[in-house]
């Protein structure tokens, strides 16, 4: 049985690979159920790094999985910042600015990187240099344009290539306003079904168009059935086993199980739920193509109506609905097991 709302993101081969390093995209041509989203596998070996390149049409939201890297953007106005990202840690890159990631562990650096079209682009700073005439670039940097002709003869587009020491970059911060430690934050949301840590643009500022939030599921711990009127989610397994179902404004119903490198995509408004079927703590993280992601869940809102109301609408008996608890706010997550 397929299942449009599942991509097994983990499981394909990466349609980028070199030697040091790879990337595995899933994009609206692989993943067709992808709406102003997508999101890639990226994987940089020791003293690897992924070139200096932007995205013309996407803003890109990173969220570290394994291992130590350095990331430097360069902004317009000249702005220039470099920082470490370890696990748990978010990265923001504003469409069109530059930027690298250099591996500077002894392990592989792993990264989720979500962008804000379903189709995002790249430019390569070595082919962006490759292509322009030596004249050109001589009157740039007022040398003589026979001191590119080298240059173009050496440069091809790398992607990923070998990177330089760790002490070149002795200006690289902990702190910096494109990063955030997720999973050093104090979760907002703590129930007896598990943690939600949410970040927005209030907590941090740069944010444009996309943000995430780091969700740990305890065994047979529930997300409650909800949707965002606001925004899609992409959801990823870092660790465990969860079910969702997810109901169409059609009437279909999508109902599936996602295990490690899974994604998933939940359409703006679709009706959803996430339940853990691990027998430990599950974790996933949700992008969301909207810095204040709002929220509606099922217990609330069933709240919010008279019991007369929804007996008429289920057709039982009011008494039915007088021993339901009404919620003035949603639960978001709930332990399970009755």
């Amino acid at each position: 049985m397929t299942h449009p709302h599942l991509f097994h993101l983990g499981a394909i081969p990466p349609q980028h690979v070199y030697p040091k390093g790879s990337r595995t995209d899933a994009t609206k041509s692989l993943f067709p159920a992808l709406t102003e989203m997508s999101i890639s596998l990226l994987t940089i070996s020791p003293k690897g790094f992924r070139e200096p390149h932007w995205h013309p049409n996407a803003h890109e939201l990173s969220y570290c999985l394994q291992g130590k890297a350095l990331m430097t953007i360069f902004s317009p106005g000249a702005g220039h910042d470099s920082f470490i990202i370890e696990p748990g840690c978010l990265a923001f890159v504003p469409m069109g600015y530059l930027h690298h990631i250099q591996n500077l562990g002894t392990e592989d650096a792993k990264f989720l990187v979500c962008f804000s079209d379903a189709q995002s682009e790249d430019i390569n700073l070595s082919s962006a240099v490759g292509v322009m005439p030596s004249h050109v670039l001589g009157s740039t940097f007022k040398l003589s344009p026979s001191f590119f002709e080298g240059l173009h003869a050496s440069v091809k587009p790398s992607f990923f290539a070998e990177g330089v020491a760790e002490n070149h970059f002795p200006n690289s911060w902990d702190v910096n306003r494109f990063k955030k430690d997720m999973e050093k934050m104090q979760p907002q949301i703590q129930s007896g079904g598990g943690t939600v840590r949410l970040n927005n643009q209030s907590l941090m500022p740069s944010l444009e168009g996309l943000t995430l939030y780091s969700l740990r599921l305890e065994p047979k711990g529930i997300r409650e059935p909800h949707w965002h009127p606001n925004a899609h989610e992409l959801n990823y397994v870092i660790q465990g086993k969860v079910r969702i179902l997810l109901l169409s404004p059609d009437g279909k119903v999508d109902d599936f199980e996602m295990t490690e490198g899974d994604i998933s995509f939940m359409p703006r408004g679709y009706f959803h739920y996430i339940e853990n079927l691990d027998p430990g703590v599950t974790r996933m993280v949700v992008f969301f193509n909207h810095v204040f992601p709002s929220d509606i869940g099922l217990s609330g809102c069933l709240g919010a109506y008279p019991n007369e109301l929804l007996a008429q609408l289920f057709k039982v008996p009011v008494d039915y609905f007088n021993r339901l608890p009404k919620y003035q706010e949603d639960l978001f997550v709930v332990a399970g097991g009755g």
